[in-house]
Formats: structure tokens, sequence, C-alpha cells
């Protein structure tokens, strides 16, 4: 998305909180600055951040199900669909560096342990039910010598799973994330990884959701504080050296 300027960010910012012009403070300590200069730190590549190294990363492929990725699925996101062929690609780079690739599957339980299936009527209706077709990790992705996760109960993949002891047995402290949503599944994950201290990569053309706006407020809130956010090609060529 292109970049906007700084009359568009500050109107975003008055109208999102109710201001007017009168109400910003302009004195020695200027509110146009400090959000203008916000919006600046949200862009910038932070490369310094972490050194990406393949014997320590290990790449996480998050719900690439039938259940959203299937063409006309009952929770299908139509750029996950898209990614499809670029992410099995990207994957196979990873595998060739030595990479891991572990894979999850939404599958939620009923009566469900939160409100998820409240706020989804799809999920309500047993869309990532257990037995549903919707399960299935889409075939592309798949490789003899990846290790699947199909206990994903929630947005976050590490909470009631062994994905953290896939990591540390195989003495990862890198992810890099990838599929979808976004802003649900792949954003709880990053943050959830941040905190038990790993690295973190989230890939910002192998992830998806269904609205670009909430695509590109995740990239820049995990830019700013959780991740390097970077597209395939920029993670190949540091791969590369």
């Amino acid at each position: 998305m292109r970049t906007p300027k700084s009359d568009e960010i500050l109107a975003a910012y008055m109208e999102a909180y109710g201001l007017t012009d009168a109400d910003l403070m302009e004195d020695s300590a200027s509110e146009s600055a400090a959000v203008l200069a916000a919006a600046a730190d949200y862009r910038l590549d932070r490369r310094d951040a972490f050194e990406i190294k393949p014997e320590r990363c290990a790449l996480v492929v998050i719900d690439m199900q039938v259940g959203f990725v299937q063409h006309g699925s009952a929770q299908w996101i139509p750029q996950a669909e898209r990614m499809l062929e670029p992410l099995a690609q990207f994957s196979d780079v990873c595998r060739g560096a030595g990479i891991p690739v572990i894979l999850t599957s939404a599958n939620t339980l009923s009566p469900s342990p939160n409100d998820a299936q409240r706020f989804s009527k799809a999920m309500a209706e047993g869309n990532l039910g257990s037995g549903s077709p919707g399960l299935q990790i889409m075939d592309e992705l798949v490789r003899d010598g990846d290790y699947l996760i199909a206990t994903k109960r929630t947005y976050d993949a590490f909470c009631g799973t062994d994905l953290e002891m896939q990591l540390r047995s195989r003495g990862r402290d890198t992810i890099i994330v990838t599929g979808t949503m976004t802003n649900y599944c792949c954003e709880a994950t990053a943050r959830s990884g941040f905190d038990r201290g790993y690295h973190v990569v989230f890939m910002s053309d192998l992830t998806a959701t269904d609205s670009a706006i909430c695509h590109e407020a995740t990239l820049q809130t995990m830019r700013r504080g959780y991740a390097r956010v970077m597209n395939r090609t920029q993670f190949i060529q540091e791969l590369k050296g």
C-alpha cells in the first residue's frame, strides 16, 4: 500500500479521536509532530533487530487449510488461495536451507473453550469442527518430514499445542510466520512467540486476510514492536547472505 501523506495521517488521526484543529496540542511539544513521527516509526525497517540464521529458523505455516483456502469455502480468504503457490515455493526454499516446516490446522472444540463460535457463524456451524473437511491442510504445502499440528484450538498456535516443544527440541529460536489470517492467528502467534523470547519474522506477502486495511495495520504493529517484516524476495536474499 502507498505511504499516506502527512495531511492524510493527521486527518485520519483527528477523525478517529473526534478532534478538530483547535483540539491539537501545539505548544512546545507538538501533537502533530508526535503523530507524524509515530507514523514514520511504524514503517521503519528494523533490519538490525536480529540476524537471520537458517540453522536457528523454523517456518510456521498457520492454518492454510481447506476451511480457509479452498475456493468458496465457508470462511474463504481469497488472498490465501492466491498465495498458495508462492507459499509452497517459499516453503521448498526453506526446506532446501535446512529450515523445518511446521504447519497448523485450526480445529475447534465443541463446546468451545472461548467465545470464538459466538463471533463466527461458520465456526458455530462446524466449519472447523472435529471431522470437518475444512481441517485438511492444502496438499500443495505438505512434504515428507514436515510437522503437522492439528490441535490448534484458538488463534495462538502456541496455546495448548506442542509448537514450543518442537521448536526447542530442534534448537530453533526464530519463527517465520506465514499463513492466514494475518490479523488473527498469524498476529496472535507472532505476539505469543515474541513474549516467549523468540525472534519473529513476519512475512508481508505470505500472510493473508480478508481486509487490506487490517493486513496493513498488523504489519505496521509487527514492524514497530514485534517482528522483522519482510517479503519473500527480501528473506531469500538475506538467507543467501
